[in-house]
């Protein structure tokens, strides 16, 4: 569920962004987007070394919209790693 809204996400910012992004993941964390689940603190590591702080931040706060808008959320977490946690809360993970 959060990769799929990662790369609708990434295709939402540009085209071509989601193959240069795990890409890179695959080569600095030998893993591809589903790292964002499974360490999203090392997956926003990995965006900020490839785009900078200040796109890192902003791909993150593109991300949450489409997660809340996903999930209905109306009170909808704030950091990558809130996100996850609750939807592995809502999935029993």
């Amino acid at each position: 569920m959060l990769v799929r809204v990662i790369s609708g996400s990434l295709n939402d910012v540009a085209p071509g962004l989601k193959d240069v992004l795990e890409a890179h993941l695959r080569v600095t964390l030998h893993r591809g987007l589903e790292i964002a689940y499974e360490d999203p603190k090392a997956f926003k590591g990995a965006v900020e070394k490839l785009f900078g702080e200040y796109s890192a931040r902003l791909l993150e706060l593109i991300i949450l919209q489409r997660l809340k808008a996903q999930f209905g959320w109306l009170d909808g977490p704030s950091t990558l790693e809130e996100a996850v946690e609750r939807v592995r809360r809502i999935y029993g993970e």
